[in-house]
């Protein structure tokens, strides 16, 4: 479970309180995009994707699942970033779920993704009337932005 949170994490820039609420209906596993289901004043709600080590993961774990949860990680947000800093303790680098978040926001950017579709993947409101009216946010361009940046965290 924590391997596959981590790699959520890292490949989708999903908030700690994101990847506790993921329902296992967010995730269209063909397309590998997240599209949480649930509204907020303060956030957008946008899709985001998970890369093919991720998909790996959340394949072989999802057998562990609990069928009478619907959500993928079935925990809440302290003992997932408790794990995470446990897992961490042997490195030099403290790892909490934060971290994975923005070495997504750093690596996608490294792979030439506009920061405008940086924020959208990582769930920030739209800002300028450019993006708010002109740029296309649409979930299959969001594929193919995600896609061309083939992000890898593993290998």
């Amino acid at each position: 479970m924590y391997k596959t949170a981590f790699l959520f994490a890292a490949t989708s820039g999903l908030r700690l309180s994101g990847l506790c609420q993921l329902a296992i209906d967010d995730i269209d596993e063909d397309k590998r995009m997240v599209v949480p289901d649930k509204e907020s004043s303060t956030k957008e709600i946008w899709p985001t994707f998970y890369n093919h080590e991720a998909a790996e993961a959340f394949e072989q774990f999802r057998e562990e699942c609990d069928p009478g949860d619907d959500r993928v990680f079935q925990t809440t947000k302290q003992p997932l970033n408790r794990k995470f800093r446990h897992v961490s303790e042997g490195f030099s680098l403290k790892v909490t779920v934060q971290r994975p978040r923005r070495w997504f926001a750093t690596a996608v950017s490294r792979c030439g993704v506009d920061a405008k579709y940086i924020h959208t993947f990582c769930g920030r409101t739209l800002s300028s009337v450019l993006e708010k009216h002109y740029l296309d946010y649409s979930p299959d361009r969001l594929n193919e932005i995600y896609d061309e940046a083939g992000l890898t965290v593993l290998k």
